[in-house]
């Protein structure tokens, strides 16, 4: 008797994307270059997605990308006409092949482990637009870190042409997975000089 059964869907390879091109008005300075594990945010994040996916970029401004031009990163400068972490998630679908699929996380979670990458790739499900955590309130997917399977970038400009241009917008009004963070306080965002302080020195004090 002949199977029916239709064979399973190859998974788009995964690449790391650092969200590190915001303007830190709130902090005062780039947020991507504090120091909270012996190096830059944006290495240490860079580091964590390395062991995890096929390749790893930085999303960057254009004065990051000068400063940055002859490091070991590879970059990729925001050219999106929309604003915001949107910009550097489409920037990445259209300058890399469209069968890969993207790993992003932002450069404000300096309490983010290795573990939660892990579980967030070991859970992923390509057959869904996008795996991510729920947010610390659980109500709402949580879009700091996250994983865009290549059916993600039609949606994101669907949301463009409908004037939401947000990626927690775009998670909630697709077909997503969603995931327990283990500790919820990985997702916390540091956005302050005085809530570097804290955080810096409670890693300290650990």
């Amino acid at each position: 008797m002949t199977s029916t059964r239709q064979p399973e869907r190859p998974t788009s390879p995964l690449l790391g994307l650092v969200l590190a091109g915001g303007r830190s008005t709130r902090m005062g300075t780039d947020k991507s270059q504090i120091n909270y594990h012996g190096k830059p945010q944006f290495e240490y994040l860079h580091d964590l997605l390395a062991t995890y996916c096929e390749d790893v970029f930085l999303s960057v401004n254009a004065e990051q990308a000068d400063q940055l031009a002859n490091s070991r990163f590879k970059l990729l400068v925001d050219q999106s006409p929309v604003a915001g972490p949107l910009a550097g998630i489409l920037t990445a679908f259209q300058q890399q092949s469209a069968d890969h699929a993207w790993l992003v996380v932002v450069c404000d979670l300096p309490l983010l482990s290795e573990q939660s990458i892990r579980k967030l790739v070991q859970n992923r499900n390509p057959e869904k637009m996008a795996t991510a955590f729920w947010d610390s309130d659980h109500q709402f997917p949580e879009p700091s870190l996250c994983i865009w399977e290549p059916a993600a970038y039609p949606a994101m400009l669907r949301s463009i042409d409908e004037g939401k241009p947000y990626p927690r917008t775009i998670l909630m009004h697709n077909d997503i997975d969603l995931l327990e963070m283990d500790d919820i306080n990985e997702l916390t965002n540091v956005n302050t000089p005085d809530q570097v302080a804290t955080v810096q020195r409670n890693l300290k004090a650990d």
